[in-house]
């Protein structure tokens, strides 16, 4: 018996080590940030500096343009305050925020790799185009913690868009409600 405990108990430790991991390291995906329960905050950046801040929650975007403000700013508030604190300082600038239903679409090449990803919001023609996520490299620190997210293309722009919640990002799939694949001729 104790041959088999010395045996078995290494044995699990060394398969469930993995399993516990896997969970610690999930990755925060533009769409499907907005099918969790209480939604996800992401800003629109340029360096350290918050232009639009967008709450997606279901199948919808709101989107809060508040001009310049230092991400420091928001760093140390909750969800709940940073909301709050948006819609302050977009009614002070007589700026109504627009919630709109959003798509994705992800391009990919013939052997289906995801080369970027077009958010859209109401439709999915160009004029609806609300940015594409370009790659998943970004990285911000304010305040001591870390942001991670997309460098992103919009209207000839680039930017920056980073989540809220601390994780780092990754492309949406197709499994993702919302969310097309199409093969980057057709796009």
């Amino acid at each position: 018996m104790k041959k088999i405990k010395k045996i078995i108990i290494p044995l699990l430790a060394i398969l469930c080590i993995p399993l516990f991991l896997a969970g610690c390291g999930s990755k925060e995906a533009f769409a499907a940030s907005g099918q969790n329960k209480n939604g996800e905050i992401w800003y629109a950046i340029d360096g350290n500096t918050v232009e639009t801040i967008f709450y997606i929650q279901k199948n919808s975007v709101t989107d809060y343009a508040i001009g310049n403000h230092k991400l420091s700013f928001f760093a140390k508030k909750n969800k709940s305050e940073i909301l709050k604190e948006a819609k302050k300082i977009s009614n002070a600038q007589d700026s109504t925020p627009d919630s709109e239903p959003y798509t994705a679409k992800l391009i990919t090449d013939d052997k289906s790799k995801v080369l970027k990803e077009k958010i859209y919001l109401g439709g999915t023609s160009s004029d609806d185009e609300l940015c594409t996520l370009v790659n998943t490299n970004a990285k911000v620190k304010a305040n001591g913690k870390n942001y991670y997210g997309y460098n992103v293309k919009s209207d000839g722009d680039k930017g920056t868009l980073i989540s809220n919640s601390g994780k780092q990002v990754a492309f949406d799939n197709d499994k993702t409600n919302n969310v097309e694949q199409v093969n980057q001729e057709n796009d």
